[in-house]
């Protein structure tokens, strides 16, 4: 399952910093949609990540530890 969070950019000349620093917290960019007109234009960002990707890995990791055990 994934999880999905908004972001408002205000300034286009964010968007990139946004961007890397989200990125560096484990969500990747989904969409990209801009609105307005003229200098009144928001940026809104759409991320997304898989929800409880740590204990998506522990389970897997769990798995393969019993799957081994029963070898």
């Amino acid at each position: 399952m994934k999880e999905y969070t908004c972001v408002l950019v205000s300034h286009h000349k964010d968007i990139g910093k946004t961007i890397e620093e989200w990125q560096k917290n484990g969500w990747r960019l989904h969409t990209y949609q801009a609105t307005g007109f003229g200098t009144d234009v928001k940026h809104y960002l759409l991320f997304e990540r898989e929800k409880n990707r740590d204990k998506s890995l522990s389970s897997e990791a769990a798995a393969a530890a019993a799957a081994a055990a029963a070898t």
